[in-house]
């Protein structure tokens, strides 16, 4: 999964070849069960498929915020465009759109539903309750101290901005990472080095175990 925000509209087409590349050929490659994103440009606009990222054609709005993810299916979900991140909420006006990489075992709140929806549930009542980033911490917080998981990693935005968490039940999980990586006023969290996908300068800054950041 990939999140960026810019100053001003962009084209953000390269973002996605590089999640594009993520998806085929990064670590637990491939992510093939789905892709979606949420944009804000001139406008707020999302999108869902229950196709490979890296088969699709679908190019990208000029944008500056946005996050954008492919699935690997846990064991036992289904594949369909149901389960295919983003997960949408809307809180005290606010529209939201969550995605989440890893799994929470035994989570999921009804038989037909994932555990990032379950998580996107719990998140709202938080979002009830506390500002944004508080929001997530304390529901990451609650999952990993109620519940077994791999990851709680995940991305949300409201459309002005982004925040980002990470939290692995093994400290030295390199399956389920982010990196933060900045350049020309664009900055953009992902779950493995952009610089290794695509023709970049610069290095990326890996995100620490239980950190939450805001772009």
């Amino acid at each position: 999964m990939i999140a960026f925000k810019a100053y001003k509209e962009i084209d953000t087409n390269w973002i996605l070849d590089i999640l594009k590349v993520i998806s085929e050929k990064g670590i637990s490659s491939p992510h093939s069960d789905g892709w979606g994103y949420a944009l804000r440009g001139e406008g707020r606009e999302t999108y869902n498929s229950s196709g490979a990222i890296f088969d699709s054609y679908r190019k990208l709005p000029p944008s500056r915020i946005g996050i954008v993810h492919s699935r690997k299916a846990s064991k036992g979900y289904v594949v369909n465009l149901e389960h295919v991140h983003p997960f949408y909420a809307t809180v005290k006006g606010r529209n939201y759109a969550l995605c989440h990489n890893g799994t929470i075992y035994d989570f999921a709140s009804d038989e037909g539903t994932t555990d990032t929806q379950r998580y996107l549930e719990l998140l709202v009542s938080n979002l009830e309750r506390y500002e944004t980033k508080r929001a997530l911490e304390i529901t990451a917080d609650f999952v990993a101290e109620n519940y077994r998981y791999t990851s709680i990693n995940a991305l949300l935005t409201d459309f002005e901005n982004v925040w980002a968490i990470r939290q692995n039940a093994e400290k030295d999980d390199t399956e389920h990472a982010l990196f933060l990586y900045e350049m020309d006023g664009v900055r953009i969290v992902s779950s493995e080095p952009v610089e290794e996908f695509g023709d970049l300068p610069g290095n990326s800054i890996e995100i620490k175990n239980a950190e939450s950041i805001v772009l």
